[in-house]
């Protein structure tokens, strides 16, 4: 299935000549895509191996989507034929097949000038180096097994062999992703994320024919294998490497496992501007990453590193931005198989049933009517889709529409369901009967349910604390269980986790309570994070249609912007005001408590709108900075106003009076979490709401911690809900309905330090 190079650049060049201005953003792209495809490029190659079955068992579920990831996205975000990438996968993935395929696949293909892509997703680990105390990085193969004996023999890849590989290419546009870990951290879970490392024995040693072909690699570099090998562990890897970092984890939703750095990485790259460097999107999926464990941070090294304009894999894309593509058409277009790799990791599991998606234009006859179709079916990534034929466009789209593989799709209208709760992992220290009182405590709050850590998904973990780490633990936020060095002593408190287990601040108690009162204490709590995670599946800055920029600026102590984001859909936005902010090497801003900071808020487009800005602090606190606030009528035949607006053209900076224009960092230490939403509607109910948490008067204070999370997220979600798209959705009073065209909401997170 699919289209030759040839035919895509034909469509793609019919696209662009037909195109006039339009409110959806596209033809603003056309002048960059025609630059990007009338560039010459060379061939490209990938190899990919993905290991979920080990003889050993690992538990791992994730590693062969994480394939499928690549590989539909170096198809059709990049424009890589098929017979180019070659997949290993499980049983395939042998240490001969894997070295095998490199040879025949890649460096007897690629020439001086070719892309190629090399990503192993599986089991990691060390094997004895040398000398004793240096041992050497490996990739587990589908062969392994459980080493015994004084000297142990294993079939890994060694990183050495692996370099040696890379520097035998007649290239250098070489990209390296290696999703897995080398140092098992004494247990399988980190949190409920499952870890990607194998415990081999200190001895164990590569097999003797790892060796040879490390030796036959070396002859053919023109040297000896000590020289060679100590070249390699003194240089660079050739072209760049991208790691999972120092702890790979996978993550499990309901219905897909993948690797937490694989699909992140994958999912920005489908959503990623023509001019976006590996730096920048390595930090938006950084960020990501940092929503569900701050132990795993991506890196970012080999030769070409430090080349701050250095395109993903060095390919440029051939199709815009998408959040999924078209992969399978059936019956002329009455069924449309869709892949939706390019969703937000938060969205995974909720993207609802109905959702309706723009289909990029294939030629001008089609670019002034967009056409969009609507989810039926979802499995994981793959949905089910028909054409979506409103009463009024029936005749048209029957008649005039025609889909092709190949053809990207775009967010219009996201369907979440509005039963969507917060599920609690119990961690494998509990008892139990701890299990059993937690479950049953768990059960009787609304939205909330329990699950065992690393059988299901969950949203955070609870579990026990040595009543002696309580003081450390709140002073140092990324501390996690395994830190605990000293012996728990016989008292205990009980407290809650990230998914990654990182401690979540003020939620331990006092030594020896019982775990049922622990869950009772901790409600408020579990309120606010499932408040967070509904906000949070509002975020849509990529997919938006409003024309909004938000600049994080720091004002004390050196007055500077800090990040920044934009609606990257929106036409004029994307035509003259984008530019990309340095990105810090952490990706997440460091912020002292106490530093004064600000929004900036820009309106690019031809509606006014009105900005509300909620923080989730370090203290596990909603905290409504701003809010649209509603005037009384002058007379009683006036309605309501609310002020202030965002006129179109202007800027406005955040938070305004009484709060000041610049706003505090409130402490302690840990991560903080804002959400700037920028609707073309008020939010009457979420004023109601605010006001009904502030028993002793209508009025609320901004500033202060909201009392009733449950009751103002869901009203925010009321304001941006849209009934007048409820015709064509069945069963519409159980989801919320929201419109890219009239909402965008921005997430900035930062570490207070």
């Amino acid at each position: 299935m699919g289209v030759t190079r040839r035919e895509f650049l034909q469509r793609v060049g019919m696209v662009l000549a037909g195109w006039g201005a339009s409110h959806l953003g596209w033809a603003t792209l056309s002048r960059g895509y025609g630059a990007v495809l009338a560039a010459p490029t060379g061939r490209r190659l990938a190899l990919l191996v993905g290991i979920n079955q080990y003889p050993t068992g690992s538990g791992l579920a994730g590693c062969v989507t994480d394939v499928e990831l690549q590989r539909e996205l170096l198809m059709h975000r990049f424009g890589l034929k098929a017979a180019d990438i070659l997949t290993l996968t499980d049983q395939q993935a042998t240490r001969t097949a894997i070295e095998t395929a490199f040879v025949e696949h890649l460096i007897r293909q690629a020439r001086s000038g070719d892309g190629v892509v090399f990503h192993f997703s599986g089991l990691g680990s060390t094997v004895a180096g040398k000398t004793p105390g240096s041992p050497q990085a490996s990739l587990v193969t589908a062969e392994a097994t459980i080493p015994d004996g004084e000297a142990p023999l294993v079939n890994d890849i060694l990183e050495e062999t692996l370099r040696l590989l890379l520097r035998s290419l007649k290239t250098d546009q070489v990209t390296t992703i290696l999703d897995t870990s080398h140092h098992y951290p004494g247990h399988p879970l980190q949190g409920n994320l499952r870890v990607r490392a194998f415990p081999n024995p200190s001895m164990a040693q590569p097999r003797a024919a790892e060796v040879a072909f490390q030796q036959q690699l070396a002859k053919q570099l023109g040297g000896s294998r000590d020289r060679e090998i100590t070249t390699v562990q003194t240089d660079p890897f050739p072209g760049v490497v991208l790691r999972a970092g120092q702890l790979a984890t996978e993550v499990h939703w309901s219905q897909v496992s993948a690797g937490l750095f694989t699909y992140t990485l994958t999912q920005t790259l489908w959503q990623s501007l023509p001019a976006s460097t590996i730096q920048i999107s390595l930090a938006q999926a950084n960020q990501q990453i940092g929503q569900l464990t701050n132990q795993q941070q991506p890196q970012l090294s080999g030769q070409r590193s430090q080349d701050s304009r250095l395109t993903p894999y060095f390919f440029n894309p051939v199709m815009p931005g998408a959040d999924g593509v078209v992969t399978e058409v059936e019956e002329h277009g009455k069924t449309i198989h869709l892949w939706l790799g390019g969703l937000p990791a938060a969205l995974v599991e909720y993207y609802g049933v109905n959702s309706l998606l723009f289909l990029q234009p294939q030629d001008s006859a089609t670019a002034a009517t967009p056409v969009q179709v609507q989810i039926i079916t979802r499995e994981g990534l793959t949905a089910r889709a028909k054409l979506y034929q409103p009463d009024q466009l029936s005749d048209f789209i029957d008649q005039s529409t025609e889909v092709k593989v190949g053809q990207g799709v775009q967010e219009s209208v996201r369907v979440l369901p509005r039963h969507v709760g917060l599920t609690v992992a119990l961690d494998d220290n509990l008892e139990r009967i701890e299990r059993v009182d937690a479950i049953s405590a768990l059960s009787s709050i609304p939205h909330i349910s329990s699950a065992i850590a690393g059988e299901r998904p969950a949203d955070c973990l609870l579990s026990k604390i040595p009543t002696a780490e309580v003081t450390q633990l709140a002073s140092l936020p990324t501390t996690t269980l395994s830190d605990l060095t000293p012996p728990p002593p016989t008292t205990i408190s009980y407290g809650l986790f990230s998914q990654g287990r990182d401690i979540i601040l003020n939620t331990t108690g006092e030594g020896g309570e019982a775990i049922k009162r622990a869950v009772r204490r901790l409600v408020p709590k579990l309120q606010t994070l499932l408040a967070n995670k509904w906000l949070n599946l509002t975020t849509n800055d990529k997919t938006s249609r409003l024309g909004v920029r938000v600049t994080l600026e720091l004002l004390t102590p050196e007055e500077k912007p800090l990040t920044r984001q934009d609606t990257v859909r929106h036409s004029q936005a994307i035509a003259q005001k984008l530019k990309e902010l340095p990105v810090p090497a952490d990706a997440i801003a460091q912020l002292a408590a106490g530093s004064r900071i600000r929004y900036r808020v820009e309106n690019y487009g031809d509606r006014p709108l009105y900005p509300l800005l909620i923080t989730l602090n370090s203290s596990n606190q909603l905290v409504p900075i701003h809010i649209p606030m509603v005037q009384p009528p002058t007379s009683p035949s006036d309605p309501p106003t609310t002020e202030p607006t965002l006129a179109p053209g202007d800027s406005v900076t955040l938070p305004t009076l009484p709060l000041g224009i610049d706003w505090a960092v409130q402490g302690p230490a840990g991560l903080a979490t804002a959400y700037l939403i920028c609707s073309r509607s008020p939010f009457p109910r979420t004023l109601v709401a605010l006001a009904s948490g502030q028993r002793s008067t209508p009025n609320f204070a901004l500033g202060s911690a909201i009392a009733n999370p449950i009751e103002v997220t869901q009203a925010i979600l009321q304001d941006l809900h849209q009934p007048n798209l409820a015709n064509h959705i069945p069963n519409a009073g159980d989801y919320w309905i929201l419109d890219t065209t009239t909402w965008a909401t921005f997430r900035f997170a930062y570490q207070v330090v």
